[in-house]
């Protein structure tokens, strides 16, 4: 099996930096809402490969029904905020085998496939929240870096299969993790390459802007061998840290 260590600063210290912090701040309580997968309405040779086909349901969420209000504003990585209104739980094909995640879903317009923020209904007006593009700098099997919006991602390899995820933000580290990828039986023993991804390796897919100069709501997809971790981070001015109840697993098929 694979075991990964997730990019969580509530596991992994910070390395936080002095610096003048917004004036929107999210108290630890605070909800963030849910996450959601925009679906894809037939294959495509460039969708993401945690984007669901299903040409009936445009978004839909792992989380439970009875967790959801009756409506939900949501925001995928490109466009600006949507409604949609919550339906009855469901399955919509994802991975191999005949396999089927199940869901909530959600009636709506189509937006871009892949991760969606479903937005929490007792937000502030303070919050306006944007998508923040994700931009591939540098590609190479020992060292990758993303530009997203203040923030820059770095990964590097630190040994056959280990690496070192860090974050900064506008320029000054605020955040380092470790990840690693664990053999399954059959699996090859090369080294990570960063530059193809794979099992253990983290990939910045959505980012989202809480507010101008505010903080940013990063989703990481952390691949198994099996399926992936989507995992949230919540990045403010010094710090960044784990929002592990919107956290979603996909299985897609068995190794």
């Amino acid at each position: 099996m694979l075991a990964v260590l997730a990019c969580s600063a509530s596991r992994e210290p910070l390395t936080n930096t002095a610096a003048t912090g917004p004036a929107l701040r999210i108290g630890p309580r605070e909800p963030l809402g849910w996450l959601g997968l925009a679906t894809a309405a037939k294959e495509g040779d460039r969708l993401p490969r945690h984007a669901p086909i299903s040409a009936a349901h445009s978004l839909v969420s792992v989380a439970e029904r009875d967790t959801l209000p009756a409506s939900v504003d949501a925001i995928a990585t490109t466009g600006g905020i949507e409604h949609f209104t919550t339906g009855p739980h469901g399955e919509v094909p994802y991975g191999c085998d005949g396999n089927a995640l199940e869901v909530t879903t959600f009636t709506g317009p189509r937006l871009t496939a892949g991760a969606v923020w479903l937005l929490p209904p007792t937000r502030p007006p303070s919050w306006q929240p944007a998508a923040l593009p994700i931009l591939s700098r540098t590609s190479a099997a020992a060292q990758r870096t993303y530009a997203i919006g203040p923030l820059t991602l770095e990964l590097a390899r630190t040994a056959d299969r280990r690496g070192t995820l860090t974050l900064r933000r506008d320029g000054k580290t605020i955040h380092t993790a470790p990840f690693e990828r664990h053999l399954m039986e059959g699996a090859g023993p090369s080294p990570i390459d960063l530059a193809e991804g794979g099992p253990g390796i983290p990939e910045p897919i959505a980012a989202w802007e809480i507010a101008a100069a505010g903080p940013i709501l990063l989703v990481l997809t952390q691949p198994g061998y099996e399926g992936t971790t989507l995992r949230p981070l919540l990045v403010e001015q010094t710090s960044a840290r784990a929002i592990e109840a919107m956290e979603m697993y996909l299985y897609s098929c068995a190794f």
